[in-house]
């Protein structure tokens, strides 16, 4: 079989072929060394996998298998491949195609943009290999073939290439076979057809791009399926039920951290920083009191602001319509996603460090530091309870150590080793918009250019003020000359 698409992800028709199925589509497309290696005793089943993301344990080994648990996930949420080679060679996942792919079904935190693309690469076996495995432990047993397809959508987001999405349906087809023995056909490509044709008909009638008078209406869609099934036509009364199901609620993939971190991109008004970034993740979010004043006695309802912490930065905010307080995540997301926030601070999580401190009229302060500068206080906060102060910390710890670990992987892969400590990751990290975080910049780029590291001809070819390392986070060429020399 053919399937023919249009610019707009519309029908042109289905043609028999006798070759091999394809598709014609146009579309744009749009191990660490400080790891330690856990035991296999330590590896948990699949159900599991959303345990380790919250999970608070003291114990030095399960500690360690919750981090490089995230680490592994940020890591995919970047690339997937290198996120899965670490959750490998970690412990944290067992290295067959059967358990990753438990854990691409069951883990927290995972993109399903990178689901689809990692298990949709076809030049790699391992991830035909997942495919496989996959789609083995998804089960349609006895449901309509609507509701099948809208499961199987639910756990990943479709790829932006014709190929992988036409391996995703052919993958499907044979699973939805398996399950439904002869439930509408007795061969594959019957199915593999009518799924790909309903994709084009989601497309189609929910693409807001194409107008009302040229979407794809009962008729066409009918007339679109004749002949699918080894030349004979489909149950008339089952493509009506499929179209009308489509047409009244339109198949979604499932809800993964960009929808959340979309729904707090659009809650913050005024001048603000771009949130939208693929791998950025929403760690933690709470109200606390500014301390303007630790010698006056705060006032309860002045200098209220929300702390949004990601894995990458810290985001203080101003909450400027409230409509109740937020008490569980449901209720947090419903609340962000309901309020308004004006922008205050951002400190990337390197750049600063947090002590606790009490006080006569601030018993569970929050001090944040500049990490290189103990004197220099950057913002001073306040908990409502001892928990919300210990959690905020703790979280902080863990974020701070993933990022780390992350910013050494990527220096790493420039050749150069982490002679200079967090010094090399300062040069990433810091928040330039601060006269600070300036400040630190041009003395540590001074250290940097003058350190044995950049002795080295191709290292500092690469690591030259005009490389991307510099760039990252708004820092130009011209904040990091060494004027010392």
């Amino acid at each position: 079989m053919r399937i023919n698409l249009n610019m707009h992800g519309t029908t042109t028709g289905l043609k028999k072929s006798k070759s091999t199925t394809c598709i014609d589509k146009k579309c744009n497309v749009n191990v660490n060394n400080h790891v330690r290696r856990l035991s296999t005793s330590s590896l948990l089943p699949s159900r599991k996998y959303a345990d380790l993301w919250s999970s608070t344990s003291k114990d030095p080994e399960q500690r360690q298998l919750c981090r490089n648990y995230k680490l592994g996930v940020h890591k995919f949420n970047k690339r997937p491949s290198h996120g899965v080679k670490h959750l490998t060679n970690s412990g944290v996942v067992r290295d067959s195609p059967q358990d990753i792919a438990a854990f691409l079904l069951n883990g927290k935190g995972l993109s399903l943009s990178q689901i689809g693309n990692f298990i949709t690469d076809l030049r790699k076996p391992l991830s035909m290999a997942v495919l496989e495995q996959f789609m083995k432990q998804v089960d349609f047993t006895k449901l309509p073939f609507e509701q099948a397809l809208r499961h199987f959508i639910s756990k990943l987001r479709l790829p932006g290439e014709a190929q992988k999405i036409d391996k995703l349906m052919e993958a499907f087809a044979e699973r939805y076979c398996q399950c439904n023995p002869g439930a509408i056909s007795d061969t594959q490509d019957t199915i593999y057809v009518l799924a790909f044709s309903v994709i084009i008909l989601q497309t189609d009638l929910h693409n807001p791009q194409i107008k009302l008078h040229k979407k794809m209406d009962l008729e066409s869609f009918i007339q679109n399926n004749r002949g699918i099934d080894n030349g004979k036509d489909l149950d008339r009364e089952l493509l009506e039920q499929i179209y009308e199901g489509v047409k009244k609620e339109p198949i979604t993939s499932g809800r993964d951290h960009l929808d959340f971190l979309e729904s707090i991109d659009k809650s913050i008004v005024g001048k603000k920083l771009s949130l939208m970034d693929p791998w950025r993740m929403l760690m933690m979010s709470t109200q606390m009191q500014e301390v303007i004043n630790k010698n006056e006695k705060p006032l309860p309802d002045k200098h209220i602001r929300h702390v949004f912490l990601f894995n990458d930065l810290l985001l203080v905010t101003k909450q400027i319509s409230a409509r109740g307080k937020a008490t569980t995540k449901t209720s947090k997301e419903r609340v962000i996603a309901t309020c308004q926030f004006q922008y205050r601070q951002h400190f990337t999580v390197c750049s600063f460090k947090a002590d606790s401190f009490s006080s006569q009229h601030c018993q569970y302060g929050i001090r944040l530091v500049d990490t290189y500068d103990d004197q220099n206080v950057l913002m001073e906060l306040s908990a409502y309870t001892e928990n919300d102060r210990t959690a905020f910390i703790n979280e902080l710890t863990e974020v701070t150590w993933v990022y780390r670990s992350l910013e050494n992987d990527r220096i790493g892969s420039l050749g150069v080793s982490d002679k200079m400590g967090q010094s090399t990751l300062s040069l990433h990290s810091f928040n330039s918009d601060t006269d600070a975080g300036r400040r630190h910049t041009h003395t540590l780029g001074r250290r940097f250019f003058k350190s044995n590291i950049f002795k080295s001809a191709p290292k500092r070819e690469a690591l030259s003020p005009s490389s991307s390392l510099f760039y990252t986070q708004g820092i130009s060429s011209s904040n990091i000359t060494d004027n010392g020399s």
